[in-house]
């Protein structure tokens, strides 16, 4: 199997050093046994539409460029035929540095974005709207309304043409009877005009003109499609809309779409744009393999638009279920599967071993699970981190103090460090970094894992890894989003060593004790939660008959299921000493 050849290419991986990066492997067969799995997927055939689903720290970007280096090196691919797709321009650099300092450099890398086509200025949409544009039935609604819009005609035609400043008459009868042929028929563009100048050149004694009248006619029958304009009036008209709608858009989706013609384009239109390509006959540069990471997030009509790049269908699909989130999160891969390309085999695989998260930051990430994805099975973790997560209480008056000087720490060590918080701490988090002297930078300012400190939303936060991250106001991450449970999950799994929580007291972990600073006797200690003290030891039950034991059963079987249906596990204990402050103040 491949292996880099380079020790300092930048690839920061080759198992995360042996395993052996401010950790301890717990195991002295990891390393053959991880790169054993692994080398499963990276070998796949060629000829395969290929599944990969990886937890946290599994290193499936890793795996998946392995398995392009690895199809170069087998002479089964040529760099110039493959096509590495990511989330953002930051992650495509990333991967484009990565097989480049392999040696690969050709293979194009592309954001979803990028590889759209170009709109210019993007404007804002409705989530509803977002939603909705990304359907897969939206690809037949755009056929339907595409078709119309090819074969309008003229009502009435033209009985002559001219042609080098001479007339050339045309029987206006005939001329319908072929427009109302191909429009039968669906005959392309192409064939269209064929049939006109065979038409036109049969009906004539002199035929010197008739060929090029011909052409004319039809650039004025049939204009070629622009699929901006298409979509234009298709949006910027009901009753367009309506039909196309096929009856299988309600009359309020139908106003969801539409909008004025002078509107601009928003992210949610560059997938229906290369669609509209496609059907005007201008279908991109294809791919004889294809690469998508972070694949869980993309719409139908993302996966579309990527698919027709692959002209084999030759597909590495990489992601993880357990963090898809945002207006296309979904709980398996089923109806994304069903956009690709059905022309070769599909194959699922999942990396097992959890190598780049630390085992005490990923245990507690872990029990978010449950609640964020109850068909993911976590991977098993292997490697044990420098030290235990700190756990920092904090309120408005010193939770910017405390994640500033938390992510110095790191950051005066020359590590990356990634601040991930909500948007309604976001503002004064930055007046604390700038307080500090700290150099920071927003998304997609820097490299994915870049050294210096990035501040990041939950959401993009995804798919990139820092030495440590300072999680910030946890309960508000889960709060704040219809999937907080995985952006949260998305934002405790950043770190490749330390992991810092600061917020409210009520939503931190309290299974932590005082954690170590970072580096022994190099950091200045973060203030943490102290331990629990210990818990007295219960009192007997009192003796009870079995109607009054019954009753409290009962009492006891809703109190558990309005907890487990509202709070996730590790807000149980708090909501416990609350119900228990309620009922008996005195023990408060």
């Amino acid at each position: 199997m491949f292996r880099p050849a380079d020790p300092g290419a930048p690839v920061d991986d080759d198992l995360l050093a042996l395993l052996g990066r401010d950790s301890t492997a717990t195991g002295p067969d990891l390393v053959p046994t991880i790169r054993a799995a692994q080398d499963e997927v990276v070998g796949t055939p060629l000829d395969r539409l290929l599944i990969v689903q990886g937890g946290p720290g599994t290193g499936k970007t890793m795996t998946a460029l392995r398995r392009v280096a690895w199809l170069l090196d087998e002479g089964l691919l040529d760099d110039a035929e493959t096509l590495v797709v990511g989330p953002s321009e930051a992650f495509a650099r990333f991967t484009d540095d990565v097989l480049t300092g392999w040696g690969y450099d050709r293979v194009v890398h592309r954001s979803v974005a990028g590889l759209l086509p170009a709109a210019g200025g993007i404007r804002d949409e409705a989530p509803h709207v977002i939603r909705l544009k990304g359907e897969a039935r939206m690809a037949g609604l755009l056929k339907r309304a595409f078709e119309e819009y090819q074969n309008r005609a003229p009502e009435e035609l033209p009985s002559s043409i001219e042609v080098d400043g001479e007339t050339v008459k045309l029987n206006p009868i005939m001329l319908r009877q072929v427009v109302d042929t191909a429009k039968a028929s669906e005959a392309p563009p192409g064939d269209r005009r064929r049939i006109l100048r065979a038409v036109l050149a049969a009906a004539t004694k002199d035929p010197r003109h008739i060929l090029e009248a011909a052409d004319l006619l039809a650039d004025r029958l049939w204009p070629p499609a622009e699929p901006k304009e298409f979509l234009r009036e298709l949006f910027g008209s009901r009753k367009l809309l309506a039909a196309a709608a096929g009856g299988e858009f309600t009359d309020r989706e139908i106003a969801s779409l539409h909008r004025s013609e002078e509107d601009g384009w928003s992210e949610a239109d560059l997938p229906l744009l290369d669609e509209a390509d496609h059907l005007a006959g201008d279908d991109p540069q294809a791919f004889r393999h294809v690469v998508v990471d972070e694949a869980q997030d993309l719409s139908p009509m993302q996966v579309r638009a990527i698919a027709r790049r692959s002209r084999t269908g030759s597909m590495t699909v990489v992601g993880d279920i357990a963090q898809s989130t945002g207006p296309w999160a979904r709980d398996d891969w089923h109806d994304l599967v069903a956009q690709l390309p059905a022309t070769m085999p599909t194959e699922h695989r999942e990396l097992r071993f959890g190598y780049r998260i630390p085992r005490q930051i990923f245990d507690l990430a872990a029990e978010l699970l449950p609640m964020a994805a109850p068909s993911v099975q976590a991977p098993t973790t292997v490697r044990d981190g420098p030290s235990d997560p700190a756990i920092a209480p904090a309120d408005a008056s010193t939770r910017g103090p405390l994640v500033a000087a938390a992510a110095a720490v790191h950051a005066d060590r020359g590590r990356s460090v990634a601040v991930i918080c909500p948007a309604r701490c976001r503002a004064e988090v930055e007046a604390a970094l700038d307080d500090e002297g700290l150099p920071w930078h927003p998304a997609g300012d820097d490299e994915p894992g870049g050294v210096g400190v990035a501040l990041l939303a939950p959401h993009e936060a995804k798919g990139l890894e820092f030495d440590a991250s300072v999680v910030v106001e946890p309960g508000l991450i889960l709060d704040d989003d219809p999937r907080g449970h995985r952006l949260l999950y998305i934002a405790l799994t950043r770190a490749t060593g330390y992991l810092h929580l600061i917020g409210a007291a009520e939503d931190l972990p309290a299974e932590f004790g005082p954690a170590p600073a970072p580096v022994a006797a190099e950091a200045p200690v973060i203030p943490v939660q102290a331990p629990p003290p210990p818990k007295p030891a219960p009192a007997p039950e009192p003796e009870m008959d079995a109607a009054t034991r019954e009753t409290i059963d009962m009492v006891v079987q809703a109190m558990a299921e309005t907890l487990l249906g509202s709070l996730t596990p590790e807000l149980w204990p708090v909501a416990m000493r609350r119900l228990e402050a309620l009922i008996n103040p005195d023990m408060s």
